[in-house]
């Protein structure tokens, strides 16, 4: 591919971009300010909201468990919700803690949409992709490291390391390295939930990311039933009460 080549490209998913932030509003969903182009060097910039709490990751890191940290997983499924509500649905294709910001009134917004991508249906009911996609491989679902590309049930998938890192401060699969975290996705090697001391007093959301991490994307649950499940975990008191220990997973 030349140059003029990527440049048109760049453009193109630019512009993609631009098109699906311009046409959602949601509280946990980033807005877009504008758009910057410099028509000499043929180079042009999205304009987002700086958000000074930095991304979910950071807050995690730095903050101590209560109900603020419970409800960022609560803010994170109602923004997959409503992007896989849309008609067609929105896949997002690329989430994880750091694509997801804490605005001033400590609610978590999800950004980044370079990979997301409307997923229609056809009459036949094959789907029909619209865009590339990129994915990150900590929080890739095995079917797209089978090639297929990103949907509704492998942005459930992410949803469910998105609830481990809040939970756990610890990126997916830490300390291991890329060919390893590969091998272990693939045959279904994940971290056990029960009997990790920071999960498992949180029976309901431990089960609920189990079934998050399903082998078969068709089993997976759907954000409306995440989002509902959450709903009702963040206002239980034993879940807000809940302080993770810093025990080693098992």
């Amino acid at each position: 591919m030349g140059s003029s080549d990527k440049a048109w490209l760049d453009i193109q998913l630019l512009a993609h971009e631009m098109y699906l932030l311009n046409n959602l509003s949601h509280n946990n969903i980033i807005k877009i300010i504008g758009f910057v182009e410099d028509a000499k060097d043929g180079t042009a910039w999205i304009v987002l909201p700086w958000e000074e709490n930095g991304n979910l990751r950071e807050f995690v890191a730095s903050a101590d468990w209560d109900s603020l940290t419970a409800f960022k997983i609560y803010d994170v499924v109602s923004g997959i919700k409503y992007l896989h509500d849309r008609e067609p649905p929105i896949c997002h294709g690329d989430l994880k803690s750091l694509n997801v910001l804490i605005n001033s009134k400590n609610e978590a917004i999800i950004t980044d949409f370079g990979s997301a991508r409307p997923v229609e249906v056809a009459a036949s009911g094959a789907t029909i992709t619209l865009t590339s996609s990129k994915w990150t491989l900590r929080w890739a679902a095995p079917e797209l490291l089978a090639g297929d590309l990103p949907d509704p049930a492998s942005d459930i998938w992410a949803f469910g390391w998105i609830c481990w890192e809040v939970m756990t401060s610890n990126f997916p699969f830490e300390g291991n390295s890329d060919v390893s975290t590969v091998l272990q996705i693939i045959h279904g090697k994940l971290p056990t939930v029960h009997g990790d001391g920071r999960v498992d007093h949180v029976i309901a959301l431990a089960n609920l990311m189990i079934d998050c991490w399903n082998l078969d994307p068709s089993k997976r649950p759907t954000a409306k039933s995440c989002e509902r499940h959450i709903y009702w975990m963040v206002r239980h008191p034993n879940f807000l009460e809940f302080i993770p220990s810093s025990d080693p997973v098992t």
